[in-house]
This record gives C-alpha cells, sequence and structure tokens, in this order.
C-alpha cells in the first residue's frame, strides 16, 4: 500500500512538472503575440479619441498600425513640459502610465500624442486612467489644437458593472465630453467633471460638465478624480505649447 501510494506521488509530481514547463514555455512563445496586441489595441484607441475611427470602423491589425503611423507622431516630455529623449533600447511603446506614476515625479516619462495632417497640428492626446468603483479604468483624451477644448474620449479595459458603470465606454456618454474646455476662464486647469445628473446648459458650469450616468456614481467620482490627476501631471506641458500656439 505504502509503495503504490509512493508510486503515485512520483507520478502526480512528474504531471506536475510536466505541465507547468509546458505552460511556461507556451507563456514565452505568445508573449511576443501578447505584447504586439497590447500595442495594436493602444493605437487604435488613440485613433478613436483623436476621432480618426470611431467603434463601427473594422481594421485589420497592420491597418491600425499603418493609419497610426500615417497621422500621429509621438514624444515624450518631462513634468515641466519638455520634450526628452528615452534611453537607448526604450520606446514609446514600452512606456506604461501606470508603471511611470509610480516614480519620483521627476524621474516619469509622460507620452503625448500628436495627430497632423499636412504638417499642422489637428490634435494632442495623452493616456488617462485610474480607479472607479471596481477596476482601474484606462483610456485617452485628446485636445483640439488649442489645448483647451476635448476633441474625444476613450475609456477601455475597465470592469466596471455591466449596464452602470460599464456606460463610461459607450458612445453615448463618451461624446458628451467632446467640446467641454479643460481650462477657466481665468486660464486655470479645471479639468472636466462628470455631473450627477443633467448637465444644466443654464449654468455657467456647463462647459465644464459632462451628463453623469445612472446608478454609477462611485465610477464617475473615480474617473473624476484621475482626469484631473492625469491633467495635471501636464499642466507645464499644456500652458507652454497654448502660449504657443
Amino acid at each position: 500500500m505504502q509503495q503504490s501510494n509512493y508510486y503515485s506521488f512520483i507520478f502526480i509530481s512528474i504531471i506536475t512538472i510536466v505541465c507547468a514547463g509546458f505552460l511556461s514555455v507556451t507563456s514565452m512563445v505568445l508573449r511576443p503575440k501578447q505584447e504586439l496586441n497590447e500595442i495594436v489595441e493602444m493605437k487604435k484607441n488613440i485613433l478613436k479619441a483623436v476621432g480618426i475611427i470611431d467603434n463601427q470602423t473594422k481594421m485589420t491589425q497592420n491597418e491600425i498600425l499603418s493609419t497610426f503611423e500615417k497621422s500621429i507622431e509621438s514624444l515624450i516630455v518631462n513634468h515641466n513640459g519638455q520634450n526628452i529623449k528615452l534611453p537607448d533600447g526604450i520606446t514609446i511603446d514600452n512606456i506604461n502610465p501606470e508603471l511611470e506614476e509610480q516614480k519620483k515625479q521627476d524621474q516619469q516619462y509622460l507620452p503625448v500624442y500628436i495627430q497632423k495632417k499636412d504638417g499642422d497640428i489637428i490634435a494632442y492626446c495623452i493616456p488617462i486612467f485610474g480607479k472607479g468603483l471596481w477596476s482601474t479604468i484606462y483610456g485617452y483624451m485628446a485636445l483640439e489644437s488649442d489645448l483647451e477644448t476635448i476633441k474625444g474620449v476613450t475609456f477601455y479595459k475597465q470592469g466596471e458593472t455591466p449596464g452602470l458603470g460599464a456606460d463610461i465606454a459607450a458612445d453615448w456618454f463618451t461624446k458628451n465630453f467632446i467640446g467641454k474646455k479643460i481650462f477657466d476662464e481665468e486660464g486655470k486647469l479645471s479639468a472636466v467633471r462628470i455631473c450627477k445628473g443633467k448637465a444644466m446648459k443654464s449654468s455657467s458650469k456647463f462647459i465644464h460638465e459632462v451628463d453623469g450616468i445612472s446608478g454609477a456614481t462611485k465610477t464617475c467620482d473615480g474617473v473624476n478624480i484621475f482626469i484631473l490627476k492625469d491633467l495635471k501631471k501636464y499642466e507645464q506641458f499644456l500652458l507652454s505649447n497654448r502660449t504657443n500656439n
């Protein structure tokens, strides 16, 4: 009986080791494809934010990458708004804004994506992310060339409640951001807030407010917090380039 248990233990151990090895090798083989998928998804959402494509646009990975290459220029800035060069071996595609936020402010790399047409700047786009109710929400915010008016917003890769907080990714909601202003009349960064209920056209704050989502107060509160948080990272870049426009 003891010998039988011994052989069973050896058999299970061998199976476990073989399966672990197989999963490890599979993960290594698939990792490059996973990384490419992540890059394509990122670029697809930037193209959505600046308005080149929408949720109904059907494109292959190669078409997305080609369209991005033709339409978008990328640069890295620091917290002072200055353009900086990445170390050798690192590209903007390797930059994870969530990991950058964990660094000291003066060590952070901040990606900026610029839409151009015939040499003219059409829009700027930056990553935005933060906590909702149940998950971290990721997205992009595009600004018109005035660096004040929102051109578009995307939210993706989120795990909020379906039919409630998850509606932040719906077209009917994100379209509410278009045309809103991130600076007040005094030139102070004020971002844009999702309000409770409807944004009132008669209110002086209407140009800075977006209609809320019924039953998703916590998700919306989180979005309000991280939009302002991320815009503040780029405040010096926004201010200096607004002056230059």
